[in-house]
C-alpha cells in the first residue's frame, strides 16, 4: 500500500471509532492519573498552605475572655533600667497577679540559670506563695553553635522553682519554609513526657506527644495586652486579672521573641502560645482531609462528560468547569471556617484545567484556531504599524527587496517635500537622493552578518529657498518564507528608511557651541575657551595682555548695565579692528579682558602694544544716546616657549594686572617673578591657615608690661606667631595681612583670645593680660560674646582682661564698634587704643569711645630721651589720656634712657625689649616668680 492510501486507511479508522486518537486517550489517562500523583509528590502543598492563610484571614474570629497577655514592652524596660531584669522584679510580677486572682500564671522566662541567692530565694517565696499557680518553662536546645554537633540539652528552671511551680515545653520548631504553623502538645525531656505551654494553659487532660495545627484565624487583636510596667504601678483593675490566665513574655522587639506565622507575618512567642491555647480550648484544631476521593471522582466525571456525552456543548460544559472551580473553593472555606476542616483544593483546580484542556483536544480544530488567532494578530499588526508610521514625526519610507516602495508615512511629503516622494515612489533607485540610495546600497551588503545595524547618513536640499540639514538611517529586515530561495535567488527582505529635519537642531547646537565658546554679552571667547585656543595653537611664544576697564562700575551705576552691556560688547569689536591677525581676545570676568598675541606677530615691543591698546580705548565710546569714557589698566606677560601652560600665561598677566591697578588711572606693569611669588606664597599661606590652626602650628608669646615707677612686671600682652613645617617662623605682619583679607583673622583672634585667657588665669591676680582685636572682628563677628566664652572657659576675672583696638577701627562701623566696646566695657573688660599717632588720630572719635588705655607707638618711644620733639609728643598725648581718665602704656622701650625719660613724664606703664622680649606664657610665670629683674633693681 502506497503511503497516502495508508493515511487514507488510518483516516477511515478514526472515523469508524468515534473521533479516538492518541491525543485525547492521553490527556484522559493523565488526567486520571492526576489524584493520585500530585497529592503523593507534594508539588501543590505551598499553593494549598497558601489557600489555607487565605481563608483564614478572610473569617476572623475572636479569642475568648479566658487569657491575657502582660507584656515585656519598651516601656517595661524604660521602668525597670536594666536587662536581664532582676529576679525580684519577676517575683514582684507574680504577688501582684496573685493578689488580683489569677487563676494560671505562666512566666515565659528561662530561669535555667542562677541569680544572686537572696534574688532567687525571693522568686521561689513567691512561687510558693502563688499557691502552685505558676508554670515556668522548660526548653530543648543544641548543646553546640556548631551545626555538625546535634547534641541537645535541657534548659529548666532552677530547682528551687521547680519544686513550686508546673513545668511546661516552651519549644516552637518551625516548618522547613521558617513558618510556625503548628505546636507540640507535649515533649519528651530526659524520659518524661512534658505538656506543652498550650496544652497546661488550655487544660487537656491527657499528657502526650504529637503535634497539633493552630487556627489563625483566631484574631491576637482580641487578646487582652497589658504592660508590666502599668502591672506594677498598679494601672490595671483586679477584675482584668481575676481568674483569668496570664501570660507574661517578650513583645518589645529587642528581646528577639518572635517567630514567622501565617497570616499575621511576625508574632512574638507569648502570643503564639495563647494562640495554640486557643486553638486548643475552641476545639479548632485543623484536621486536613485527603482530596483523593474527591479528584478521583471529579476526574472520572470530567472524562466520562467529554467523552460519551456528545450532545454537551462547549457553551454548557466550560461554565460547569467553572462553576465546579468556584463550588470547591466555596466548599473548602466553609468547612474550614465553620468545622475547621482543611480541604486541599489545589489538585481539584489542576484537574478541572486539566478537564479543560481535554476538552479542547476533543472538540477544537487547534490548527485553524492557532491559524486564525495568527491571521488577527497579523491584520492588527498592520493596523499598528500604519498607524505608528502615520503618526511618526520623521518620514518613514518602507521597501521591499525590489526596490518598491510599500508605505510611506504622511510627514515624508512635509520633509522631502511632495516632487521628492512621488518620483520615488515610481523609481526609487532612480530618484532617491545619492546618500539615501548609498545607504540602502551599504545595509543590503551587510544584512545576515553581526555587523548589520541601521546605516546613517544624511544630506540637505532646498525648499522655498531655504536649505534644510536631514539626517536617516537605513534598516533592512530579511523575511522568512515557507519555501527557501532558489540557488542564486535574492532572500526578500524589507528597509526601512527614516528620514529626520535637523535644521532647527543644528542651528540650537550652533548657538550653543557659540555660546559655550564666546561670551553672551561682549562676543568675545569665554575664559576657558581663550585657554583652549591658546593651547591648540602652534605657537613659539605668546604676549598676554590682561586688560582691566577702569571707571567701568561708575558706568554702570550712572548709565545703567543696559549701557554697560553695549560698552562691553563695543570695547570687543574696537579690540578686534585693532589687533594683529591671529590675535585672541577672551573676557575674563565682569570688567576684565585677556589679549593673547603670538609674539611672532606683535610687531613692537610689548610696552608698546599696551600703550597703543591703552590709547585706543581712551577714546570716547558713543554707545546708545550716551557718551562714556573709560580707561585700561594693563598686565603684560611674555613667553618665549611653549612649556608653561595657558593658564600660567594667562595667570602671569592677571598677576601684572594686579600691580598696575594700585596705580590711579591708566597704565601698566610687566609681570614681576618676585612679586607675583609674593602673590602665589600669599595665597598658600590663605590656604593653609584652617589647617594650621587645627595642627596647633600657631602659638601665643607673651611680652612683659610694666609699671614705670617702680619696674614691677603688672601684666603681658599676648603675640600670637606662626611656625610653618616648611617655611619656618613666618612674620606676624605678613600673615596677619593675608588673615584679615580672607577673614581668619576671626577665627585667629577668637583662639588667641582663648589661649591668653588660659594662660593669664595661672598668673598671679594683679596681672593683666592684652590681647590685639582686629577691626574686621567687631564687624564680621561677635567679640563680646568671644570675650564671655573665653572668660568663662578659663575663670580669668574680666578686669584682667585688656583689648588693644587700632585707630582704624574708627573708620567703618563706628557705632557697631562703639556699642561692642560699651558692652565690653560693662563686662568689665579694660579697652586700650593701640598704635596711637600713627593711624587715623581723630580727637572726635576719641572722645566718644571708651578707652582705658592710649598705648604710644614706638616711633614716638624710641628717640624721646634725645629728641625734643618726641619728647613734645608725648607729653601732649599723656595731657589728653590725662583728660580722659586713661593711662598711657608706651611701646618699643628698648633701653634704660628711655625708660627714665618717660618715667619722669608721668608715663604709667611700658612694655619692650629692654623689659623683655615675647615669651612663653610659663616664662613670664617664672619671671615674675624669679628674682628681680635689672631693671626692677635699679628703680
Amino acid at each position: 500500500m502506497t503511503a497516502p492510501g495508508w493515511m487514507k486507511g488510518l483516516r477511515r479508522l478514526a472515523e469508524r471509532t468515534g473521533r479516538i486518537n492518541f491525543y485525547s486517550v492521553l490527556t484522559a489517562l493523565v488526567l486520571l492519573l492526576l489524584p493520585i500523583v500530585l497529592p503523593a509528590s507534594g508539588f501543590l502543598q505551598g499553593v494549598d498552605l497558601s489557600l489555607s492563610e487565605w481563608r483564614a484571614a478572610q473569617a476572623p474570629r475572636p479569642a475568648g475572655d479566658r487569657f491575657v497577655f502582660i507584656a515585656i514592652d519598651k516601656q517595661s524596660l524604660d521602668k525597670i533600667g536594666v536587662w536581664p531584669w532582676p529576679r525580684t522584679v519577676y517575683a514582684e510580677v507574680v504577688d501582684k497577679l496573685a493578689d488580683a486572682g489569677a487563676s494560671d500564671i505562666f512566666l515565659d522566662v528561662d530561669f535555667s540559670a542562677r541569680s544572686t541567692p537572696e534574688a532567687d530565694a525571693r522568686l521561689a517565696r513567691s512561687l510558693s506563695d502563688a499557691g502552685g499557680g505558676v508554670v515556668l518553662p522548660a526548653f530543648v536546645q543544641y548543646q553546640n553553635a556548631n551545626p555538625e554537633h546535634e547534641a541537645t540539652v535541657v534548659s529548666r528552671p532552677l530547682a528551687q522553682f521547680e519544686e513550686v511551680a508546673w513545668l511546661a515545653s516552651a519549644n516552637v520548631v518551625p516548618d522547613p519554609d521558617g513558618v510556625v504553623r503548628s505546636l507540640p502538645l507535649g515533649v519528651k525531656l530526659d524520659d518524661t513526657v512534658v505538656p506543652s505551654v498550650a496544652a497546661l494553659l488550655a487544660g487537656v487532660p491527657e499528657t502526650r506527644t504529637g503535634e497539633f495545627s493552630v487556627d489563625f484565624s483566631i484574631s491576637p487583636d482580641t487578646v487582652p495586652i497589658f504592660s508590666v510596667a502599668d502591672l506594677l504601678s498598679g494601672a490595671i483593675p483586679d477584675e482584668r486579672l481575676s481568674d483569668k490566665s496570664v501570660v507574661i513574655g517578650a513583645f518589645a522587639t529587642e528581646l528577639k521573641d518572635i517567630f514567622a506565622v501565617p497570616v499575621y507575618g511576625l508574632l512574638n512567642g507569648p502570643m503564639l502560645h495563647i494562640l495554640g491555647a486557643e486553638t486548643l480550648l475552641q476545639g479548632r484544631v485543623l484536621k486536613p482531609l485527603d482530596p483523593m476521593p474527591y479528584a478521583l471522582a471529579l476526574a472520572g466525571l470530567i472524562v466520562l462528560s467529554i467523552r460519551s456525552v456528545r450532545s454537551i456543548s462547549g457553551w454548557i460544559l466550560l461554565p460547569l468547569l467553572f462553576l465546579t472551580s468556584a463550588g470547591a473553593e466555596a466548599a473548602a472555606f466553609l468547612l474550614q471556617a465553620q468545622r475547621a476542616f482543611v480541604l486541599p483544593t489545589a489538585v481539584l483546580q489542576v484537574i478541572l484545567a486539566a478537564g479543560l484542556l481535554l476538552y479542547l483536544v476533543e472538540n477544537v480544530d487547534i490548527g485553524r484556531w492557532l491559524a486564525k488567532l495568527a491571521q488577527l494578530e497579523s491584520r492588527n499588526s498592520q493596523k499598528m504599524l500604519r498607524r505608528v508610521i502615520d503618526d511618526s514625526a520623521d518620514a518613514v519610507i518602507i521597501l521591499d527587496h525590489k526596490g518598491k516602495v510599500l508605505e510611506a508615512s504622511r510627514s515624508a511629503e512635509v520633509i522631502l517635500g511632495a516632487d521628492l516622494c512621488r518620483s520615488m515612489s515610481a523609481d526609487f533607485a532612480e530618484n532617491a537622493p545619492q546618500p539615501m540610495a548609498a545607504a540602502l546600497e551599504k545595509a543590503r551588503g551587510l544584512r545576515g552578518s553581526t555587523a548589520a545595524l541601521p546605516v546613517p547618513f544624511e544630506f540637505a536640499i532646498v525648499s522655498g529657498g531655504e536649505t534644510r540639514a536631514l539626517e536617516g538611517h537605513v534598516a533592512l529586515s530579511v523575511l522568512e518564507t515557507v519555501d527557501g530561495p532558489d540557488d542564486g535567488q535574492e532572500r526578500p527582505f524589507v528597509a526601512c528608511i527614516t528620514v529626520r529635519d535637523m535644521t532647527e537642531r543644528r542651528a540650537y547646537e550652533e548657538k550653543l557651541k557659540n555660546l559655550s565658546q564666546f561670551d553672551e554679552l561682549s562676543g568675545a571667547l569665554r575664559r576657558d575657551e581663550l585657554l583652549r585656543r591658546i593651547e591648540a595653537a602652534s605657537m613659539d611664544g605668546w604676549a598676554i595682555f590682561a586688560l582691566n576697564l577702569h571707571r567701568f562700575s561708575a558706568i554702570n551705576t550712572v548709565l545703567g548695565r543696559a549701557t554697560g552691556d553695549l560698552l562691553l560688547r563695543a570695547v570687543t569689536v574696537r579690540l578686534q579692528d585693532d589687533v594683529p591677525e591671529g590675535a585672541l581676545i577672551g573676557r575674563t570676568d565682569g570688567d576684565g579682558f585677556c589679549i593673547a598675541v603670538p609674539v611672532a606677530m606683535l610687531g613692537a615691543s610689548a610696552t608698546d602694544f599696551a600703550d597703543r591698546v591703552i590709547a585706543l580705548l581712551s577714546k570716547p565710546f558713543f554707545v546708545g544716546n550716551s557718551v562714556a569714557e573709560i580707561g585700561a589698566r594693563i598686565g603684560i606677560y611674555c613667553s618665549a616657549g611653549t612649556h608653561e601652560s595657558a593658564g600660567q600665561l594667562v595667570a602671569g598677566a592677571e598677576a601684572a594686572l594686579d600691580r598696575a591697578r594700585a596705580s590711579a588711572g591708566s597704565g601698566h606693569s610687566v609681570y614681576d617673578p618676585e612679586s607675583a611669588g609674593r602673590q602665589l606664597r600669599a595665597l598658600a599661606l590663605e590656604a593653609e591657615m584652617k589647617a594650621a590652626l587645627e595642627s596647633r602650628q600657631f602659638f601665643v608669646l607673651y611680652q612683659p608690661q610694666v609699671d614705670l615707677a617702680s619696674g614691677e612686671i603688672i601684666g603681658a600682652e599676648a603675640l600670637v606667631r606662626w611656625k610653618h613645617p616648611e617655611h619656618g617662623v613666618i612674620p606676624p605682619l605678613e600673615f596677619i595681612e593675608i588673615a584679615e583679607a580672607s577673614g581668619f583673622v576671626c577665627q585667629l583672634g577668637a583662639w588667641v583670645l582663648e589661649e591668653a585667657c588660659r594662660a593669664a588665669s595661672a598668673w598671679p591676680g594683679h596681672m593683666t593680660v592684652a590681647v590685639n582685636v582686629s577691626p574686621l572682628q567687631f564687624v564680621r563677628s561677635d567679640v563680646v560674646a568671644a570675650v564671655q566664652h573665653a572668660l568663662q572657659l578659663s575663670g580669668l576675672a574680666p578686669d584682667r582682661l585688656h583689648l588693644e583696638i587700632t585707630e582704624s577701627a574708627f573708620l567703618d562701623a563706628s557705632d557697631v564698634v562703639l556699642g561692642q566696646l560699651s558692652a565690653l566695657r560693662v563686662l568689665g573688660v579694660k579697652i586700650a587704643l593701640d598704635d596711637f599717632g600713627t593711624g587715623y588720630s581723630s580727637l572726635s572719635y576719641i572722645a566718644k569711645f571708651p578707652l582705658d588705655r592710649i598705648k604710644i607707638d614706638q616711633a614716638f618711644v624710641r628717640h624721646v630721651a634725645s629728641d625734643q620733639a618726641s619728647r613734645n609728643i608725648v607729653c601732649a598725648i599723656k595731657a589728653l589720656a590725662s583728660g580722659l581718665g586713661a593711662k598711657v602704656v608706651c611701646e618699643g622701650i628698648e633701653g634704660e634712657a628711655e625708660w627714665r625719660q618717660l618715667a619722669s613724664m608721668g608715663c604709667e606703664e611700658g612694655q619692650g625689649y629692654y623689659f623683655g622680649k615675647p615669651q612663653s606664657g610659663e616664662d613670664i610665670l617664672n619671671l615674675v616668680a624669679g628674682p628681680p629683674a635689672k631693671w626692677r633693681a635699679q628703680a
